[in-house]
C-alpha cells in the first residue's frame, strides 16, 4: 500500500519477474518450481508477474496468459552465454522485483537489480557443500561445492527476500548467514500438491509386475549421491516380480546408465531405462503405469519428483536425508513413507512391505497422506509469505 497526499492509502500493484530459461520442464526441477511459483505468485491480489524468459511458444505463451502470468523474450545478444542475456530484460517490462533461482539464475538476477534499482528475491535450490561430499570421479569436487556454497551466500547477503526450498535448504543458508552478519529469517518455501496430476485415477487392479520409479540422469556424478546404486541393490534382492523403471537418461547414454545399474546386481529382466520425459502427459501415463515411486538419495535438497509422484496419488519412499524427507516426516503418518538409512537392506525391507500391501490399500495411503500434505502446504500461501516480505521492505 502507499500513501498519497492526502494521507489516504490507495493499492499499488507489485509487478514481480522472475527470471527463466523455459516455461516448460523441460530442464528439470527448477523450471517446474519457477512456473508454479509464478502461478502462485499472478493469483494474488494486486501482483502482477511477468516471466522473462529465452523464448516461448504460442502454446506455451497461451498457457501462462491462462494462468495471468505474462511472458516476455530477452533479445539475443552475440557472443554471450544465453542465460546472460536474462541480464537485460526489454525496456518494456516494467519491474519492481526481480526472482533468480540459484546460481544458474541469481547472478542475472543480481545484475537486473542492480540496472532497474529493484528489489531481488534469491531463491535456493542445493546445499553444495554437503552434494560434494557425496561426488565422486572430480578431484576437486570438495573445493568445487565449497566454492559454489561461497556464490550461493553472496547472492543471498545481497538479496532484499530470502527463500529456501523446503526445510533443509531453509536451515543450511539460514545458518551460513548467520555467520555472515546477516541474521535474517528465510523464508521456508515448501512446494504444494501438482494439480495438474492430483485428478488422475489409479487403476484399482494389481498386475503380475510390481513396478517401482525411479527418476534420474543417472551419470556418474551423480550415481551415489542419488542412491539409484541402494535402489538397484535392493530390487535385485527382492523377488524377480519387483521391476525397476529408471526414468531420466540422457538421450544416447541410456546403455551407460543400464550397465552402471546392472553392475549393482539388478537382473536385466528386472530393469527398463527410459530418457527424460519432457511432456507432463507423458509423465502423467508414466504416474498411472507404476506401483511405488521411489527416492533413495543420500542427500537431497528437496525432492520434486517425488512430489509430482505423490500428487498423483502413486505411494512413494523417501529419503530422511531429503527436504520432502523433513515435511513428510511432520506429517501424522507421514514418517512411515520415509526410510532412515541409505542401506540397501533397509531400502529392500521398505519396498517389500509396500509391495505385501494390497494395491487398494497402498493407494488410500498415498491418497490420505496427499490430503495431509496438502491441507498444510499450498503454493498460493507460500507465495504469499515472499509477497509480504516485499512489500515490507518497500
Amino acid at each position: 500500500m502507499t500513501e498519497t497526499s492526502a494521507g489516504t492509502s490507495e493499492s499499488k500493484v507489485l509487478r514481480i519477474s522472475p527470471l527463466a530459461d523455459e516455461w516448460g520442464s523441460s530442464k528439470g526441477g527448477l523450471s517446474t518450481l519457477n512456473r508454479e511459483m509464478c502461478k502462485g505468485l499472478a493469483q494474488l491480489p494486486d501482483v502482477s508477474v511477468t516471466l522473462v524468459v529465452l523464448g516461448f511458444t504460442e502454446a506455451e505463451e497461451r498457457e501462462a496468459s491462462e494462468h495471468e502470468v505474462n511472458l516476455v523474450k530477452v533479445e539475443e545478444i552475440p557472443g554471450f552465454d544465453p542465460i546472460s542475456s536474462l541480464s537485460f530484460p526489454p525496456d518494456s517490462c516494467e519491474i519492481d522485483a526481480v526472482v533468480g533461482h540459484g546460481q544458474k539464475l541469481g547472478p542475472p538476477a543480481f545484475a537486473v537489480a542492480k540496472l532497474r534499482r529493484c528489489q531481488r528475491v534469491h531463491i535456493v535450490h542445493t546445499a553444495s557443500e554437503e552434494l560434494a561430499m557425496f561426488k565422486k570421479g572430480q578431484k576437486a569436487s570438495i573445493r568445487a561445492g565449497e566454492k559454489k556454497h561461497q556464490i550461493e551466500v553472496k547472492l543471498s547477503q545481497t538479496a532484499d527476500v530470502i527463500v529456501g526450498i523446503g526445510p533443509k535448504l531453509t536451515d543450511s543458508i539460514q545458518r551460513s548467514l548467520q555467520a555472515h552478519q546477516r541474521d535474517e529469517d528465510v523464508i521456508n518455501f515448501t512446494p504444494g500438491i501438482f494439480t495438474e496430476f492430483s485428478n488422475l485415477k489409479q487403476a484399482k487392479r494389481q498386475g503380475k509386475i510390481f513396478s517401482i520409479l525411479l527418476f534420474g540422469r543417472g551419470n556418474e556424478e551423480d550415481f551415489e549421491i542419488k542412491g539409484y546404486d541402494v535402489a538397484a541393490q535392493a530390487i535385485a534382492a527382492l523377488e524377480d516380480d519387483c521391476h525397476l523403471v529408471f526414468v531420466g537418461a540422457a538421450d544416447g547414454e541410456q546403455q551407460e546408465v543400464a550397465k552402471r545399474l546392472l553392475d549393482c546386481g539388478i537382473l536385466r529382466r528386472q530393469l527398463t531405462v527410459r530418457t527424460f520425459y519432457e511432456s507432463r502427459l507423458e509423465l502423467a501415463d508414466l504416474f498411472l503405469q507404476a506401483d511405488l515411486a521411489i527416492m533413495p538419495s543420500r542427500t537431497e535438497g528437496f525432492g520434486l519428483g517425488a512430489l509430482e509422484a505423490l500428487s498423483a496419488g502413486l505411494p512413494i519412499l523417501v529419503s530422511d536425508n531429503s527436504g520432502l524427507g523433513e515435511v513428510l516426516s511432520d506429517l501424522p503418518n507421514g514418517s512411515s513413507f520415509v526410510v532412515q538409512s541409505d542401506d540397501p537392506d533397509k531400502w529392500k525391507e521398505a519396498i517389500r512391505q509396500a509391495r505385501r500391501k494390497s494395491r487398494d490399500v497402498r493407494l488410500q495411503e498415498a491418497i490420505d497422506l496427499r490430503t495431509r500434505y496438502d491441507e498444510k502446504y499450498k503454493w498460493q500461501e507460500q507465495c504469499e509469505a515472499i509477497v509480504k516480505k516485499l512489500r515490507q521492505r518497500k
